[in-house]
């Protein structure tokens, strides 16, 4: 036995993975409240807007931000744009990580 977690989804076939995400997402995928009114992400926007980015990371985390954010809309439920956004969101994380250790 092993205390290591086993990535159940990375084992599942792509139309498994679709299954399984639209058994994840709730019923009613409209939020209660328009994005702009949820306080938090109000408070993230109006942070991004308060100044330009002055590092490529910065840069990227606004861009990882407006990624997750169109992925939660109807536009952006086809499988193939989900596994764009996460693919893009990958390649964000690891290039930050790159740049962080400069």
């Amino acid at each position: 036995m092993t205390d290591d977690p086993i990535d159940l989804d990375g084992r599942r076939t792509e139309a498994g993975r679709h299954e399984m995400e639209m058994r994840r997402r709730p019923a009613n995928d409209a939020p209660s409240s328009p994005p702009s009114e949820q306080p938090h992400l109000r408070s993230l926007e109006d942070q991004m807007l308060a100044e330009p980015a002055r590092t490529w990371v910065e840069v990227m985390e606004k861009w990882r931000f407006l990624l997750e954010r169109y992925s939660a809309t109807p536009a952006a439920r086809d499988e193939r744009i989900q596994k764009l956004i996460r693919r893009a969101i990958g390649d964000m994380e690891r290039l930050r990580k790159r740049e962080e250790r400069k």
